[in-house]
Order: C-alpha cells, then structure tokens, then sequence
C-alpha cells in the first residue's frame, strides 16, 4: 500500500513539473510560461504568463491585446466573479485600454 501511494505521488509530481503555464496563468518567471513572458507585480498578484502582443490578433482566443508593459494579453471577462474563480480575489474585472485603437476592454487584473 505504501509503495502504490508512493507511486502516484511520484506521477502527480512528475505531471506537473512538466507542465508550462498557458496565457493568463500565475507564474514567478518566464521558464513558468509557454508565452515569452511572466508579468509580475503591481496588478498582476502571483504573476502571469502572458505573450508580447501588438493587436489583439497576437491573442489566443478570449483574449485581448492591452496597453500594459508595451501590449500584453489578458483575459477577457463580464465579471469579477469569473475573474476570482480564475485567478483567486485579489483578481477583477476591470476596463482597460486596448494597445491600438481607442477603444477599452473588460479584462481579469489584479487590483
């Protein structure tokens, strides 16, 4: 019994030391993200992968390009909740001003 409970603790752990962070994801450094970057600090409580981006078509899909640490993607969003249930309560749903255009967003950030 001893050694199966050691066998699936060994597997657990393996799984997720392989893992990378995928876009919006909470990280320390860009080695923690599959994006080529780990924004930490300020409004990004525990960090968060995200891609470099210039328009919101450098984005994967519910995401979009904001003007934040010369364009990042973050997540889109209609609520604080779906933010919290995300990244946890220090997480919102806040407008924010997209990198090209006028226009703003509803997007997860910290507070």
């Amino acid at each position: 019994m001893k050694r199966l409970f050691l066998l699936a603790a060994t597997c657990v752990l393996l799984a997720a030391c392989g893992e990378s962070g995928a876009d919006g994801d909470s990280c320390t450094t860009a080695a923690d993200c599959e994006a080529d970057q780990c924004i930490t600090g300020g409004s990004f409580p525990d960090g968060v992968c995200t891609p470099a981006c210039d328009t919101d078509d450098n984005c994967a899909e519910g995401f979009s390009c904001i003007s934040r640490s010369g364009g990042i993607c973050l997540r889109d969003c209609s609520g604080t909740q779906e933010c919290e249930d995300l990244r946890g309560g220090a997480w919102q749903c806040r407008e924010e001003s997209l990198e090209v255009g006028d226009g703003n967003r509803l997007v997860c950030i910290g507070d």
